[in-house]
């Protein structure tokens, strides 16, 4: 069985050959790079089946990371020749040995793996998360808000919010469905999204100047279908005590890494991470 593994990253390009090498043959990768990246990427020129994109300039909250991963699902669709689409970060690592890996998802090749929940909720904080696509969210493809601009962002919602701006959600009847950015899903979900996006394409415009749409967008279009899914997503994430930032892995958490359910593990860096990584490589990866 042929598998497309789409991947987001946009710094320590190296460590993309360390997620590749673990795959072999029936795996194929959908590689975006941000587009402000300017570390060397021909390190992947000696990988087969590796297609590389550079298109976008992405910011944390930006509605340009989602626009990458659609370009990555259309990419990989559109060659109709893979039964399963996984789509991870350039700090993801697999965390089962590959024989396992392999077994599981052709025992569940037609079943799809995502995390999800009605919109509102209320640990998304205010509005339960519809703030995210009620307003404007300018300037979030361009700056980094986390730093100096936060400030004017907030000023911008507060604004909005007493002119009573409400940009009006038109699909579904307003229903909401959101979860995790990342995902496994069979080839048949990924059609039913595509068909409908393309039926629709008003749908992904709507989704520009919000706020990490990548997490509402897919959710939306597959709950609303009826597409069946199972609650969960195959990812192993420690959100920390906030619950908004992904903790650095590190050897202390290999119990409980190789424990779960999980075929992948965020977040990894090359460095504080290399214990760890090398720890699960001797497990039998």
């Amino acid at each position: 069985m042929k598998q497309a593994i789409l991947i987001t990253a946009y710094k320590d390009l190296d460590f993309l050959s360390e997620i590749i090498s673990y795959f072999d043959d029936d795996f194929y990768f959908f590689i975006h790079i941000d587009k402000k990246c300017k570390e060397d990427t021909s390190g992947l020129n000696h990988f087969n089946q590796v297609y590389v994109y550079h298109n976008y300039h992405i910011e944390w909250g930006g509605s340009n990371h989602l626009m990458a991963i659609l370009l990555l699902i259309r990419e990989a669709y559109k060659k109709h020749e893979y039964e399963y689409f996984h789509l991870i970060t350039g700090s993801d690592f697999p965390v089962k040995p590959l024989s396992a890996f392999k077994d599981f998802f052709e025992k569940h090749q037609n079943e799809n793996f995502m995390e999800y929940f009605p919109l509102p909720r209320d640990s998304w904080g205010e509005d339960g998360g519809l703030k995210r696509i009620r307003y404007y969210w300018f300037g979030l493809n361009w700056v980094d808000v986390r730093g100096r601009f936060w400030e004017l962002i907030r000023l911008s919602l507060r604004i909005q919010k007493k002119l009573k701006i409400n940009r009006k959600f038109r699909y579904f009847n307003g229903k909401l469905w959101a979860g995790g950015t990342y995902w496994s899903l069979s080839e048949h979900a990924i059609e039913t999204f595509i068909r409908f996006v393309d039926e629709n394409p008003r749908y992904i415009r709507r989704f520009r100047f919000t706020s990490i749409g990548e997490e509402i967008f897919l959710q939306t279009v597959l709950l609303n279908l009826g597409m069946p899914v199972t609650n969960n997503y195959l990812r192993y994430i420690d959100w920390g005590e906030d619950g908004a930032n992904p903790v650095m892995l590190s050897e202390k958490d290999y119990d409980r890494v190789m424990a779960s359910d999980c075929f992948f593990a965020r977040k990894f860096d090359k460095i504080k991470s290399a214990k760890l990584i090398n720890k699960i490589k001797s497990a039998g990866l």
